[in-house]
């Protein structure tokens, strides 16, 4: 009769553990994000500085926002406990 209470117990705290990684997991994709929004604009601002290198550097703050973007997705996937589905350039 002590298996079931400790079971469930063990139960409700893997649960609330896959919960928390979650949620982290989650919260960590938002960061990236953010990250890859601010790599963005210092490339954007950049560009304005250099216009000979322009072309590069918008081109690599192009990438940032759709990493950017990828990462926001990701979350999105996370919150809602699904897996990323195919050709969204997640693994």
């Amino acid at each position: 009769m002590d298996e079931e209470p400790r079971t469930e117990s063990a139960s409700s705290r893997a649960w609330r553990r896959s919960a928390e990684l979650t949620d982290r997991l989650a919260r960590v994709a938002d960061q990236i994000a953010d990250s890859e929004d601010k790599v963005a604009q210092t490339y954007e601002d950049a560009a304005r500085l250099r216009p000979h290198a322009a072309d590069r550097l918008n081109d690599a703050a192009r990438e940032a926002r759709e990493f950017a973007g990828r990462e926001r997705e990701h979350a999105r996937h996370v919150r809602a406990g699904q897996e990323p589905g195919p050709g969204s350039g997640e693994a």
